[in-house]
């Protein structure tokens, strides 16, 4: 069974159905919630999102860009948890257990990945030193 490290997003939409349950299920380890309110449709859309931005922006072909500097199958998974967590709604900002009272944290937000857990673990794997590359051609 690949990883979700190992496939891009053409490759992640061809999986038999089995292995992409694999994935899901492993994003869905990451939280508390295992994302009960998304279809599989829903988390395929995130996890193929997460693989595209590894693949992009956070590769280091983007020289401009934070680049990868932790474990690449880590980071996607939690990249495409905070990715479906979004999709829910967010991360609460606070809950009440009695009454089931909920606020989420609204509006412009300073960070995209600090708005969830997933998101600010995946953040710990990424290197934001922007940097400037040149490429020479002939």
């Amino acid at each position: 069974m690949p990883t979700i490290d190992e496939v891009d997003k053409s490759e992640y939409a061809a999986l038999s159905e089995p292995d992409k349950e694999e994935i899901r299920q492993e994003v869905k380890y990451l939280t508390s919630t295992g994302f009960t309110q998304l279809s599989d449709e829903r988390m395929d859309r995130a996890i193929k999102g997460a693989i595209s931005e590894r693949s992009t922006i956070y590769s280091d072909n983007m020289a401009r860009f934070p680049t990868l500097d932790g474990d690449a199958e880590e980071f996607t998974l939690n990249l495409a948890a905070h990715k479906a967590q979004l999709a829910e709604g967010g991360q609460p900002q606070s809950e009440s257990g009695e009454g089931g009272s909920t606020s989420y944290q609204q509006g412009q937000v300073e960070d995209y990945l600090d708005q969830t857990i997933p998101g600010r673990t995946a953040k710990r794997l990424v290197r934001d030193e922007q940097s400037l590359g040149i490429v020479r051609s002939y």
